[in-house]
């Protein structure tokens, strides 16, 4: 090869690169009185930020922009932050060119990285202990406050000094999730019938330009008011099968499905008996492989029967770039579907055009986990589920790289500590108030949006109430007037979201049956070891590569139980899955996350 050719393919190799971190860059800094110098300039890698339907890259965000306006630390110096956000869909492989380069930005969204100790073991994180001690008193007094928050924050060596590895992002209380199965409520008042009486159902809007005014005298087949058993969920399928007929709905299904088929933190695949299909504590606090067990196994008999019977989406191993709770949002959205996993924004009448097409009318219901009463032995039958994507007191938050260790890190993590103030977490979880926005003449976007009275107020009896514009809000402004990457104290206890009752009852289904068994990014798996954390990370990869290839062959019909499941086993049980479960017991034992 000709030098100039060698030239052209090294240029060819960087240009690759460059196209494979795929990063947009946005500079905002300036205070009081002062600006910014290199030394007070951070850069900073979210994993994903606002829809750009309000601004095109996250330093745009007019909560970053009011709170860098003054100054920070013990100098009250000027901070700049310049965000590196990838574009939807390449978060992960984003991530790892970014860690595989070296070229770290000096503070990582802790979204998909390693527990915090290893990154800091090799290399990618710097420990903060020293900085939480001397510039971050709120931070260190609200983890002291309360020992959920404490044992899932801080980890003690065996002299008992206390070391911090990240900044995590603190919950007031136990948060609803943002996402959680939903179905079309409107079409079992229209289609449905009294299981017990045969009487048909009455419901609708008590107020048309209310969407969340419904009221209907639904009754389920297991005799409650929402879906409880599998058993009601069939039902549901078949008014919903009836009901597309009825509309001429063709080539649809009942519900969607996520491509591999199954979610490996649990969810319905729980709902069989408890369990996933990875490892899992028991209610004994003993570790189990679900990957071949009874419980996942009939989960895919219950699959496979409903695939059967047109119910689930034929295409839904086809659809590999949605992500579990936006699956085909296309036909979700144009009222074509009777029930998926979607978020907080498609509940209620939010998903109705008005413009006489299928939405026209639709009331959008959330629904607890179903328990399997039907399918597989009684041992996986009446099991209420026990792996599930719940809440806790700490989540994420950030990590410092050593590319930041030469920079001011008193003023950064100063300014971080505000966060955890009460002001601060305002501005992180809401947003800013009346008295700020029109302080911040310079900045036009909650004007622009119809929040010139701020995004909360505050309510008679003391609790901070979000905007009407926010609370009917079916987009993502809500994200996008708050600073809700920041770590800090996330208020939930305190916020009157005002939410209607038949909004909240949705979201309280979600959370129906609490997380006892899914122990992954919990303390149990932040306190791996750096070589552990290799050895379980490499088989947990290849055990769910094999499972995403294959799980969906028997949904389809492709792979044979009777045949095939034996060798499914054989299989998973070469990678040593077993070996696994026993290392994972002895951190469950040491640092059990429940």
């Amino acid at each position: 090869m000709s030098i100039r050719a060698k030239w052209i393919a090294l240029m060819v190799a960087v240009v690759v690169l460059l196209v494979g971190m795929q990063v947009y860059y946005g500079n905002i800094g300036g205070t009081t009185g002062q600006s910014a110098s290199p030394e007070t300039t951070f850069t900073w890698w979210i994993y994903s930020g606002t829809s750009s339907e309000y601004y095109g890259n996250y330093a745009e965000n007019p909560a970053i922009q009011y709170t860098l306006r003054k100054g920070w630390g013990p100098e009250e110096k000027g901070i700049a932050l310049s965000f590196l956000q990838p574009p939807p869909g390449s978060e992960a492989d984003n991530y790892a060119t970014m860690i595989a380069s070296g070229d770290l930005p000096d503070i990582i969204d802790a979204v998909i990285c390693d527990p915090a100790r290893v990154m800091v073991e090799k290399g990618y994180a710097i420990e903060l202990t020293d900085y939480v001690e001397q510039y971050m008193p709120n931070y260190k007094a609200l983890v002291h406050s309360n020992n959920e928050i404490y044992i899932n924050t801080v980890t003690v060596d065996d002299e008992g000094k206390e070391h911090y590895y990240n900044l995590a992002t603190v919950h007031e209380g136990y948060d609803t999730v943002f996402q959680g199965y939903m179905y079309r409520r409107d079409w079992i008042v229209k289609y449905g019938a009294n299981p017990v009486t045969g009487a048909a159902f009455t419901g609708g809007y008590t107020d048309p330009n209310d969407v969340d005014s419904w009221v209907d005298d639904v009754v389920f087949p297991s005799g409650e008011s929402d879906p409880k058993y599998i058993s009601d969920w069939e039902w549901m399928f078949e008014i919903f099968t009836r009901a597309q007929a009825d509309l001429g709905i063709t080539d649809k299904y009942c519900m969607s499905m996520y491509s591999p088929g199954f979610t490996w933190s649990g969810g319905l695949l729980s709902c069989f008996g408890g369990g996933v299909n990875v490892w899992y504590q028991d209610a004994d606090a003993k570790v189990h492989f679900g990957g071949y067990e009874e419980p996942f196994k009939t989960y895919l008999e219950c699959l496979n029967a409903w695939y059967k019977k047109g119910w689930l989406d034929h295409d839904f191993n086809q659809r590999t770039s949605d992500a579990f709770y936006q699956i085909d949002s296309t036909s979700v959205r144009q009222g074509m579907i009777g029930l998926w996993c979607g978020q907080q924004s498609e509940l209620g009448g939010r998903l109705d055009m008005h413009d006489g097409g299928y939405t026209e009318g639709i009331f959008v219901a959330g629904t607890p986990y179903p328990i399997n009463d039907i399918y597989g032995p009684e041992s996986c039958r009446n099991v209420v589920p026990n792996c599930l994507m719940g809440s806790g007191l700490t989540s994420g938050g950030i990590l410092i790289t050593p590319k930041a260790a030469d920079k001011d890190l008193a003023a950064l993590c100063s300014y971080l500590d505000y966060f955890y103030t009460t002001e601060g977490a305002l501005i992180k979880t809401l947003g800013l108030n009346q008295e700020q926005v029109a302080e911040f003449t310079e900045n036009t976007f909650y004007a622009d949006n119809g929040l010139s009275d701020g995004a909360y107020s505050i309510g008679a009896d003391g609790r901070y109430r979000k905007s009407d514009v926010l609370v009917h809000d079916s987009g993502q402004l809500n994200t996008a007037v708050g600073f809700n990457k920041a770590p800090g104290l996330h208020l939930i206890d305190s916020v009157d979201l005002g939410y209607a009752e038949s909004y909240q009852a949705s979201l309280d289904t979600w959370m129906k049956y609490p997380n006892t068994g899914f122990f992954w990014g919990s303390r149990t798996t932040n306190a791996f070891s750096q070589e552990d954390t290799k050895t379980i990370t490499d088989i947990q990869s290849k055990v769910l590569e094999y499972m995403t290839k294959n799980c969906a062959n028997f949904i389809t019909g492709k792979s044979n139980f009777d045949k095939d499941w034996d060798k499914w086993s054989t299989v998973i049980k070469k990678y040593k899955v077993d070996s696994i479960s026993e290392l994972l017991q002895t951190y469950v034992d040491k640092y059990p996350f429940r």
